[in-house]
């Protein structure tokens, strides 16, 4: 069985703004075998960069290619435990409550952030 992976938004950044390292990260995952935060959603498709219509459609070409976890009240409960235990900022408290939901690895380059939750799991990509 494959492991679960969230993506988090600073990896799908690193993508569209053409990281190689980044973009070969995402070329070694088969298509749909990834997850990502409806924040990470968010949070891309809200970038001043989306104005413009051609990194809109690459943008959410790249997250069709994964599976979307919504924020349910699961998450939004373990978020703010996350958040009052750690310090985390909302948007991180929601990324480590969804993997943490899922039971997921969570792939971000902001590891110094994260690894105050001893049980989540965490993989820097590059």
């Amino acid at each position: 069985m494959t492991k679960k992976l969230l993506i988090d938004t600073d990896v799908f950044v690193d993508y569209l703004m053409g990281e190689p390292k980044a973009k070969e990260f995402f070329e070694q995952l088969p298509e749909g075998t990834f997850h990502y935060s409806a924040l990470a959603k968010l949070e891309l498709l809200s970038s001043k960069a989306c104005d413009e219509p051609s990194i809109r459609n690459s943008t959410s070409a790249m997250l069709s290619l994964g599976k979307r976890i919504e924020i349910d009240d699961t998450i939004v409960n373990l978020a703010a435990e996350t958040k009052r235990q750690h310090g985390l900022s909302v948007s991180d408290s929601i990324m480590a409550a969804t993997a943490l939901h899922l039971k997921a690895e969570l792939v971000t380059r902001n590891i110094g952030e994260f690894k105050k939750i001893k049980e989540l799991l965490l993989m820097k990509p590059y």
